[in-house]
């Protein structure tokens, strides 16, 4: 009789506290979930007692569907997610959470991470095994990428994917988890492919965590105006980091410091080791002003691969001012669809580089070629990298120029961009790196910005180009043009 008393005491105490915790995230995270601090050497097990910008971080995603965080380094917001995670499966049946990691082993240790959690949480479940057959209270099934909460009615599942293409595509998930969302690859099909199965009008929930890399999808969906949630956790949300552990990991770390501990979101943002482009200002490189092509000589230039078709339009006017007034930017065409889609937006000339006139073996013909039968010739520029760096460099260089009319003195460049014509040359201008083994040139990744940077590369390139290969470019526009239209080029 004592021992029936007693364990329906036990039965309703622990009915009480499940119940309490069901309304108290912060008590239940507190008091049952169990983390590894791998600095604590005597007990790496510990209660995950969290700091005060843990508890804001978990009330913001609590409260938000679509949220993003940039965050720095080792501030415990992947345990943070995963407790979170932790608390919907126990207190919700059929809830369904997807994971999505860098890699597989990645997938592997957040399941890992989260066992812990289940294995240190007896009050209320306890592993299904014949050991604890007789166990009343909820259960939990492991294999190597997912977790089982056994409910009476409908179980709650936690799945980890690595990141694939159709990662997450066919599941309809309460939750979708993103791990080091800036390091994943394909993470635009994974974001197209997942993104679907949270998005219902009576539920779904994103939470996105990373450290910030360049270039990114991840970085994108952080700066630009959008519906996410965005939270920033800087270095010091660790109360135990002061001024003098900051110090003393700058005099380590160096310029890297802002991408790896960033104090500000601004720092975050900041290129390690500097932007190539430093001297693209948008308010002295931009303008309103469109060309007159009557008083503009018309150039084009192209990158072009099946990953990309890159190119630009130029307006020289008779003091070398230049004005970058058109852009295309798309992917997945062929040869002879990019010089279709060229030619309807009246490109009949352009540079590009030597690569193009590479003979393919499976068609005996070059991409030149391919791009001349459909009305568009290509004139073969100097694809010296450092070189055509330089040119650009040049041409962004700001200088000090006297108003004709007024005397006054204002800032100026040789070349300027036509406001909301060229996002992705804007885009990349801000935002694409030096190289890290060769500061003289631009980083080759992110591959994503380089493209329309090669396009201006190649035309500045061209610009450059011996006198005799004029007459090349006169024969090339007479052949199309003819005589008549008094095609007349001037070299700057």
């Amino acid at each position: 009789m004592y021992q029936t008393d007693y364990k329906t005491k036990i039965e309703e105490i622990r009915n009480n506290e499940y119940e309490f915790c069901k309304n108290n995230k912060e008590y239940f995270i507190g008091n049952y979930v169990h983390i590894e601090d791998v600095d604590n050497k005597d007990n790496i097990l510990q209660l995950f007692k969290m700091w005060d910008s843990q508890k804001e971080v978990l009330k913001s995603i609590d409260k938000n569907r679509l949220n993003i965080i940039l965050k720095a380094r080792q501030l415990g917001v992947t345990w943070l997610v995963l407790a979170y995670s932790c608390f919907l499966l126990l207190f919700n049946v059929g809830y369904l959470i997807i994971a999505l990691s860098k890699t597989e082993e990645d997938a592997k240790e957040l399941i890992r991470r989260l066992s812990v959690m289940f294995s240190n949480m007896k009050m209320f479940i306890r592993e299904d095994t014949r050991e604890n057959e007789n166990w009343s209270g909820l259960k939990y099934k492991t294999t190597a990428l997912s977790i089982e909460i056994i409910h009476k009615g409908k179980s709650s599942v936690f799945k980890a994917f690595s990141s694939s293409k159709s990662a997450g595509r066919s599941f309809t998930a309460n939750l979708l988890i993103l791990d080091e969302w800036a390091f994943q690859q394909f993470a635009k099909e994974i974001w197209l492919s997942a993104y679907p199965t949270i998005n219902r009008p009576t539920g779904g929930k994103v939470i996105g965590l990373s450290t910030i890399e360049r270039g990114t999808l991840f970085e994108e969906l952080y700066v630009e105006e959008n519906n996410f949630n965005k939270i920033f956790m800087p270095w010091n949300s660790d109360p135990r980091r002061t001024k003098e552990w900051y110090e003393k990991t700058k005099q380590d770390l160096g310029d890297m410091i802002t991408q790896e501990y960033p104090l500000t979101v601004e720092e975050a943002l900041t290129i390690p080791g500097g932007s190539y482009f430093p001297e693209y200002k948008q308010v002295i490189h931009n303008t309103d002003e469109d060309i007159n092509k009557q008083d503009y000589e018309i150039y084009y230039s192209l990158d072009y691969g099946l990953d990309m078709l890159a190119v630009l339009g130029f307006g020289i006017n008779s003091k070398g001012k230049i004005k970058v007034f058109d852009e295309i930017h798309e992917s997945g065409l062929i040869a002879s669809e990019a010089a279709k889609l060229c030619f309807q937006r009246g490109i009949r000339v352009a540079y590009a580089p030597p690569d193009l006139w590479d003979t393919n073996r499976h068609t005996g013909k070059s991409t030149a070629e391919i791009f001349g039968e459909n009305g568009v010739s290509l004139i073969k520029v100097n694809n010296s990298k450092e070189q055509g760096c330089l040119l650009i460099k040049e041409y962004l260089k700001v200088n000090d120029e006297k108003d004709e009319q007024t005397g006054e003195i204002y800032q100026s460049s040789q070349l300027q961009i036509v406001n909301g014509r060229c996002p992705n040359l804007e885009k990349s201008l801000k935002k694409i790196q030096k190289d890290k083994n060769k500061p003289n040139i631009y980083a080759n990744e992110p591959h994503i910005l380089t493209h329309i940077i090669d396009a201006l590369r190649y035309f500045a390139s061209g610009r450059t180009m011996p006198k005799d290969s004029t007459k090349q470019k006169q024969d090339i526009y007479k052949d199309f043009f003819g005589e008549e239209e008094g095609i007349e080029w001037i070299d700057y």
